[in-house]
């Protein structure tokens, strides 16, 4: 039969039609294709009705199948049914006893519609599967349809150009992204913030292997402007057909996020006590000023910020002076302690050890040794760094640094004020948060004991000196006629 030239040239079957080719659903339902002529003789027999009623084709061809498949009680009821599809009035669908070639009788599903030959001649087409077999199917996909469906896991299904083409409500939730824009899409498409190259590549792999990737723990933003990272555990499967053939993968998500977020406060917590403790040790060795300064340094980085500056109120060390403080506009600080934990510009922006500033109430460290509370800026914007810097050249010089967060917590002993520790973070991606704020507070409340000691111990120190200078015997009179 030559074909029609006026027909549109098919397309050629894609990977994953050739893929599909050899095997699929209708090989599991066992479909049988039978065509009858108008008189209800079998005019055309598939394997597959072979296989479901035990008759061959050179047995059944030319027989009635009324006779070869019906018993005699149903026969009426049949032969009625054949006479509305042949009379046009619609296709049937339904199910009856069919008697197979060893006596057995079967269920049988049915789909008989009319066929119409090109010479006006009419047929009987017959669609037939096990009942059994059907129904059985049905129940595997109702129930794998719900699983799917109501499943608090995240579930999605990728063909072998890993591209979506089923997501479940469960990680419609998770990625924040509708099922509509998965399907046809690939991971880097829908979610770009991840690492989508290397979860594709997982991918690729045990398709290629086999072998599933169990509980592959990844973390990330889902968005550009998500407050915190999220965590997942997934796991990857290869999917075959019935031929055993790779149509795809399918991937299972497990949001973990509350439970990473446990362990890592958990793990933060052990380290706050771990650096309060070490603190402990190596805060207050001495008796001098300068070495706890430089101590209380040495222990806040880099374990809570890259830059830490200590700095005490001048006033503490020298007493007041005339008119200074009255009016609250300036608070004059000594630089005690400055440690990096790398080089940076930011280093140059601080005040050098040893040098007296004053400072205007608008700074933040003036604001955190005049309230005797800490001052948190989690994120700094440009207009925040002049409030930090001491001057112009020290705000380039920060924002050269790329500080990006900011901790003054005061340095309190006896209900006395003496100063602050001054914290920045730069190259350590996360800001200041609360249990930094707490941690920092307690390492200066640690080690502001250990510089007031100090501090009246040189204090005493200087008054012990200057009475022991002021008792030694002054110079006698000089004595006329003596050398």
């Amino acid at each position: 039969m030559a074909a029609d030239q006026s027909l549109p040239p098919v397309p050629g079957p894609g990977a994953g039609d050739v893929a599909l080719a050899a095997g699929g659903l209708l090989d599991v339902l066992g479909v049988a294709a039978i065509v009858l002529d108008g008189e209800g003789r079998v005019t055309l027999w598939s394997p597959q009705a072979e296989e479901l009623f035990g008759y061959t084709a050179e047995e059944a061809w030319g027989r009635y199948a009324a006779q070869l498949l019906v018993d005699e009680q149903h026969r009426d009821v049949v032969l009625g049914l054949f006479g509305q599809v042949m009379a046009g009035d619609g296709a049937w669908a339904g199910a009856f006893p069919v008697r197979r070639r060893d006596g057995a009788t079967v269920l049988v599903e049915f789909r008989n519609m009319r066929l119409e030959a090109d010479s006006g001649r009419a047929f009987a087409l017959g669609l037939a599967s096990d009942r059994a077999t059907l129904r059985r199917v049905e129940r595997d996909l109702a129930l794998s349809l719900r699983l799917v469906d109501q499943s608090p896991i995240g579930l999605a299904v990728l063909d072998t150009d890993l591209r979506y083409v089923l997501v479940n409500p469960a990680l419609e939730r998770i990625n924040g992204v509708p099922a509509e824009q998965h399907l046809g899409r690939r991971i880097t498409e829908v979610l770009p913030f991840l690492d989508g190259e290397g979860i594709e590549a997982g991918m690729r792999e045990v398709m290629r292997t086999g072998v599933p990737l169990l509980d592959d723990f990844t973390t990330g933003r889902i968005s550009p402007d998500a407050e915190s990272e999220h965590a997942w555990l997934s796991s990857m499967y290869r999917l075959e057909d019935q031929a055993s053939q790779v149509i795809g993968v399918a991937v299972s998500v497990v949001d973990v996020t509350e439970q990473h977020m446990a362990a890592v406060s958990a793990a933060h917590a052990r380290r706050r006590l771990s650096l309060i403790a070490d603190a402990s040790v190596r805060i207050g060795t001495t008796l001098d000023l300068d070495v706890t300064a430089r101590e209380l340094a040495d222990v806040a980085v880099p374990e809570v910020a890259d830059i830490a500056a200590v700095d005490v109120l001048d006033t503490v060390l020298t007493g007041p002076r005339p008119g200074e403080g009255a009016d609250g506009e300036a608070v004059r600080f000594r630089a005690l302690a400055l440690k990096t934990a790398y080089p940076t510009p930011a280093e140059q922006a601080a005040d050098p050890v040893g040098d007296v500033a004053l400072y205007g109430p608008n700074r933040l460290v003036s604001r955190c040794a005049s309230t005797g509370r800490p001052v948190l800026v989690p994120h700094v914007r440009p207009e925040d760094l002049p409030r930090i810097a001491r001057d112009e050249n020290a705000v380039r010089l920060l924002a050269e640094a790329g500080v990006h967060s900011y901790l003054a917590v005061p340095l309190i002993a006896r209900g006395q004020v003496l100063g602050a520790l001054d914290l920045k973070r730069a190259r350590n991606p996360e800001p200041f948060g609360p249990d930094d704020v707490l941690l920092a507070s307690e390492l200066a409340a640690r080690a502001a004991v250990s510089v007031d000691n100090a501090r009246w111990y040189q204090h005493q120190r200087h008054t012990a000196l200057a009475l022991q200078r002021h008792l030694l015997p002054q110079h006698p009179p000089t004595a006329v006629g003596l050398d």
